[in-house]
């Protein structure tokens, strides 16, 4: 275990659903935080934390506003990412500028830092490909079939350089599916907050292909519990960070029916051929290296993300 005591934290792209709970967690545990984010961003998920970390706006294709940021930082995580599985297919040349470009930019000025260690949030649903193991780990072939899974496979090889070169601790996190409060529901960040937002408003439910594939899921507090425990890391590790429990899309779709009144009409698309019929991850490792385990079930998380969305819709959010 590493002694590590950062003094700042810096998380490139806090103010987003993610980086707006791990910003959260990392100032309750007494650290020092600054979120660096994009010019005029929405600030809603932080306004109960906004005055106690420090913000700074910017553009991730602005390599000296990256470092005006980092600089003096001892650990970053970087969670900015400017594409989904669908955007990334329709437009990969943007995908590979705004991304793997822009990281590559201030990864290759690290020598200017003080940071002590990276923490990137990859992706465990997309940059194994196609598999037919039961369980995923992270010895798994990484041959993502789609170019928002090559992106973040290219930006975890990056890092794994730049780190070695300049002698900087690193981890990769790869989240399976995250979903929760906070989650953009209007928009493709996920399929259970995508769901719930069309449920609430009485839409159907759109089902690419069969609805048969196997996906699991993490609530967003898990996810930023195993952030926190990387930071006790200092070996550098590739950690898969999951529930560990398959489910298909109708099998969420069955938990939606338990938990909202209305009826719920499905309407299936044809299949797109950039999704798995698979993914099912193994968090081993990281329960091994620093003891994490997941504490939210799927059922549970549901219905806390559903909570959240009423109260949005009776506020006219």
């Amino acid at each position: 275990m590493s002694v590590l005591t950062p003094q700042r934290i810096t998380v490139l792209g806090g103010l987003g659903f993610i980086g707006s709970h791990l910003c959260r967690a990392l100032v309750d545990a007494g650290y020092t935080v600054r979120i660096f984010d994009r010019l005029y961003a929405a600030r809603d998920l932080i306004r109960d934390i906004e005055q106690r970390v420090e913000i700074v706006e910017g553009d991730m294709l602005h390599t000296p506003d990256v470092m005006g940021a980092i600089a003096d930082s001892d650990v970053v995580f970087h969670l900015v990412h400017t594409t989904v599985p669908g955007s990334s297919m329709k437009d990969p040349a943007y995908d590979v500028t705004s991304n793997i470009a822009a990281t590559a930019g201030w990864l290759s000025q690290l020598s200017d830092t003080r940071i002590r260690k990276l923490i990137y949030f990859s992706s465990g649903g997309t940059v194994y490909g196609i598999s037919d193991h039961p369980l995923i780990d992270e010895h798994h072939p990484t041959n993502p079939i789609s170019a928002y899974g090559i992106s973040k496979l290219a930006i975890e090889k990056y890092i794994g350089m730049y780190a070695l070169l300049n002698g900087i601790e690193h981890t990769i996190l790869r989240p399976a599916n995250v979903y929760g409060i906070g989650q953009k529901l209007h928009i493709n960040q996920g399929i259970i907050g995508v769901f719930i937002e069309r449920a609430l408003q009485g839409k159907p439910l759109e089902i690419w292909g069969t609805g048969k594939t196997l996906r699991d899921y993490i609530y967003v507090d898990d996810l930023v519990t195993a952030a926190l425990a990387a930071l006790t890391t200092s070996k550098p590790h590739v950690f898969n960070v999951s529930s560990g429990i398959g489910h298909s899309i109708q099998a969420i779709v069955e938990i939606l029916r338990g938990e909202i009144e209305t009826p719920l009409d499905v309407i299936y698309q044809p299949g797109r051929g950039f999704d798995v019929p698979s993914n099912v991850l193994d968090s081993s490792r990281l329960q091994t290296e620093t003891g994490w385990q997941p504490k939210v079930s799927l059922e549970e998380g549901i219905r806390r993300t559903i909570a959240w969305a009423k109260t949005l819709k009776s506020a006219g959010g």
